[in-house]
């Protein structure tokens, strides 16, 4: 597979050099090159904007409201596809932010991901810099620390952990989780069918935005008290969350997620980032 011009394609120098041999980069790179070309894969990755409307906004019901905050700023979609991840897809996804994380904490993404689809979106914007852009856009993963009309505020993001919105900070970021979310197929295709796009807005987001809404019935608002008092041990509360997060019924595994979020130590070292 070629190499991707790491360089070119993130500010960071560390990330460059780690990321020029994550096969994930080189399949989606190989991708972009496969259907595009290199000088267009350089211009693909550098002129797109990734976003990934997680399985939590859409059990929350809030997906249409990002959507309209990213439309608000500028942002033109030329691209959608129903995205699922799956366990090893968790752990590719966030591989570099995961390396302290807590068994719950895994669990809990684990559990999320598996409440159904996600929505991914390609954009583009006119000032240029669009992943960079939409990534300010999304705010921190702490509801104290962003702004209300962040995507994140928008989507009600009640905690680090239930996120419900995600972007590709750079290019570089870009290219690799195409390759986290999507397999070859769908990814060129999704690729070809972006590029060859004139910015129409709306319309590319709606059919595969339908059949995401579809997947969530009747689940938009968690009832806490499905779940009860909290165990003091941490074994007998492990043990707790995860039969609490299996629940057969979706609406029972959403309002279970809910609750745990809030609870589990996210970290080995005990602090809460």
């Amino acid at each position: 597979m070629p190499e991707a011009p790491a360089h070119l394609l993130t500010k960071d120098p560390m990330k460059a050099r780690l990321y020029v041999a994550d096969p994930m980069v080189r399949e989606g790179w190989a991708t972009l090159v496969g259907v595009l070309g290199a000088c267009e894969a350089l211009r693909f990755a550098s002129e797109t904007a990734l976003l990934w409307l997680r399985p939590d906004v859409a059990a929350a019901g809030a997906a249409g409201e990002v959507l309209d905050r990213v439309a608000e700023d500028g942002f033109v979609p030329v691209g959608a596809n129903i995205a699922h991840l799956d366990r090893g897809g968790v752990r590719a996804l966030w591989w570099w932010q995961l390396k302290r994380a807590t068994a719950e904490r895994l669990l809990l993404l684990e559990a999320v991901a598996a409440l159904g689809p996600g929505l991914l979106v390609l954009y583009r914007h006119s000032d240029g810099e669009p992943a960079r852009r939409l990534t300010r856009l999304k705010g921190s993963n702490d509801p104290a620390g962003r702004p209300a009309d962040s995507l994140r505020s928008v989507a009600g993001s009640p905690n680090r952990l239930l996120t419900m919105v995600h972007t590709s900070d750079d290019p570089l970021d870009v290219i690799r989780e195409l390759a986290v979310f999507l397999s070859w197929r769908e990814r060129a295709e999704l690729v070809a069918s972006a590029w060859a796009s004139s910015p129409a807005g709306a319309p590319v987001i709606e059919a595969p935005l339908a059949e995401v809404r579809a997947a969530y019935p009747s689940c938009q608002v968690p009832q806490p008290t499905t779940v009860g008092q909290v165990p003091q041990q941490r074994g007998e509360a492990f043990a707790a969350f995860v039969r609490d997060v299996a629940a057969p019924r979706l609406a029972q595994r959403w309002a279970a997620i809910s609750v745990w979020s809030r609870r589990v130590p996210l970290l080995n070292d005990g602090s809460a980032r």
